[in-house]
């Protein structure tokens, strides 16, 4: 084979491969990292030297972010942790063949950390002790990967009532799945707020409750823990053959300032919180977990800023709380927003902003890298319904997030049929004419119900909605035209409720189009 047939030969061998290997990762979008990814495993390390050891007495607490039947994060290093009374003794621990030990600080305070491991469902143990005989043993632990679920009450709202919504899913729930949970609530913060028995103005090293730990998927477990979160696991739980940890830190009516650091909340002209000081529920739900690495996170906020034009702010706020949190974990994790859901009755008087809100949660999610979204406006209150402002339709939402994951996280699918459709490119033809060219739209765009487009305008400078036709030129491609001459942008669900017979856009998945505002 001459020289040049044999660099053609290898070129197009290198093509190939370079396409084999986008095919097998469901062409899912890597975006630019500014923090290591957790599937890649930091080195072993190196042992450590012989400890001072006089074997002196000593009583140790382990933190209570650990505990039997938790799930360490894979490809990370574990961090473990806890308090004691006698300063300078030694703590041994034994984990997965590997000895370390912590000595106890002045502050009452020790640490060790080990090496990280791949993921395993083989239970393992964590043995704690002194040489004087204190001991402790945390059992059932897997290696896998560890997600938060966060916001306010539509995050926080157990599968206790959305369970009804989907009855046959009693018989989904078992313990022995490769699934761990750990619940917290707003409630015991609040309690623990007025008792005076933690200060929530200051970042927490410990979960509020003592009693708090982590468990398996039971009947009572899970009817206690988010419907979102547990959904979201078990549906991830079918495509992706790795141990899964969700830990709960959502807290009911919580706004944006009170679940960011304090710092930011500062930097961002807030001066006090709501239910808590502002950082209040970051403090006590969510830095306590800090000290280990997670793999992602789901995020359902943003009724609490539907009202009095907070919205204007929300889409920066958000992307820097994003930003917060990944500066505290040193990792670059996806960010899975859930986009907020239809609340009639009561909930157009309460929040009367919520469509602008939506909109801010579209303008965020293309401000912060590594993110997507999650549409609910499909999955709102009914009439008949017990509680407009929490819809029991948590279900499909866990799921979509969950496909979302899959795609993203563990290269099982593809983004043009895991996540939701959005304009790609606008195009103005002149005036009075636009053309959007969307993306994720699977196998074509469709209609959810009915015949003709609804729910997609343009709107003039006020984002007030101008009479306005739609037309598909394509499966992917939509036409709009208005007979005004103030157009100055294009809209999708602007109306309080987004049920399809007022927005009916999906790829072809059936994944509805997301509420956004994009001017020109």
């Amino acid at each position: 084979m001459s020289g040049g047939v044999k660099r053609v030969a290898l070129t197009a061998l290198a093509i190939i491969m370079a396409l084999t290997a986008v095919l097998a990762a469901g062409g899912c979008k890597k975006k630019a990292e500014k923090y290591p990814r957790v599937n890649i495993a930091p080195p072993a390390l190196t042992p450590q030297p012989k400890p001072n050891d006089d074997g002196r007495e000593i009583k140790f607490t382990v933190n209570h972010t650990l505990s039997s039947n938790m799930v360490v994060q894979r490809n990370s290093y574990f961090n473990v942790f806890g308090t004691a009374e006698t300063d300078g003794g030694v703590i041994y621990g034994e984990f997965m063949d590997e000895q370390r030990y912590a000595v106890v600080t002045k502050d009452g305070t020790w640490a060790m950390q080990f090496s990280s491991h791949e993921a395993t469902a083989e239970p393992q143990q964590l043995k704690l002790y002194t040489t004087h005989g204190e001991e402790q043993e945390l059992a059932d632990i897997l290696v896998g990967d560890v997600w938060v679920i966060s916001g306010q009450s539509n995050a926080e709202l157990n599968l206790a009532g959305p369970i009804s919504k989907t009855p046959d899913y009693v018989n989904e729930i078992k313990a022995a799945d490769n699934i761990r949970i750990f619940r917290q609530t707003r409630q015991a913060v609040m309690d623990a707020q007025e008792a005076g028995t933690i200060d929530v103005t200051q970042p927490q090293n410990d979960v509020t409750d003592l009693s708090w730990h982590w468990e398996r998927t039971t009947m009572q477990s899970t009817a206690a823990f988010s419907a979102v979160g547990y959904y979201f696991a078990k549906e991830l739980s079918r495509t992706v053959d790795v141990p899964l940890g969700i830990v709960m830190a959502a807290s009911g009516g919580s706004t944006l300032h009170e679940l960011m650091p304090v710092d930011l909340a500062k930097s961002l002209g807030f001066t006090t919180g709501a239910a808590v000081p502002m950082g209040g529920f970051y403090n006590t739900l969510l830095h306590p977990f800090t000290r280990n690495s997670i793999t992602g996170m789901i995020f359902y906020q943003g009724e609490s800023e539907s009202a009095g034009g907070q919205y204007v702010n929300y889409a920066r706020n958000l992307a820097r709380t994003v930003e917060a949190y990944r500066k505290v974990w040193k990792l670059e994790f996806p960010f899975i927003n859930i986009q907020l859901s239809s609340h009639l009755g009561e909930g157009t008087l309460y929040w009367p902003e919520l469509p602008r809100l939506r909109t801010a949660q579209f303008d965020a999610y293309r401000q912060i890298p590594n993110s997507y979204i999650v549409t609910s406006m499909d999955q709102g209150w009914q009439k008949g319904d017990p509680d407009w402002a929490h819809p029991l339709y948590k279900y499909e939402l866990g799921k979509r997030a969950a496909k979302i994951a899959a795609c993203v996280s563990y290269g099982q699918g593809s983004e043009e049929y895991a996540l939701a459709p959005e304009p790609d490119k606008i195009t103005w033809n002149d005036n009075k004419t636009v053309t959007i060219k969307f993306k994720h739209v699977g196998d074509g765009l469709k209609l959810m119900t009915g015949d003709k487009i609804k729910g997609l305008t343009i709107v003039d400078e006020y984002g007030d909605r101008l009479a306005t036709e739609a037309e598909f030129i394509d499966g992917s491609t939509i036409k709009l035209t208005t007979f005004s001459t103030d157009a100055k942008a294009v809209a999708y669900c602007l109306d309080q409720n987004g049920a399809p017979d007022n927005a009916n856009l999906a790829n072809s998945e059936g994944i509805p189009m997301p509420a956004f505002l994009i001017y020109r």
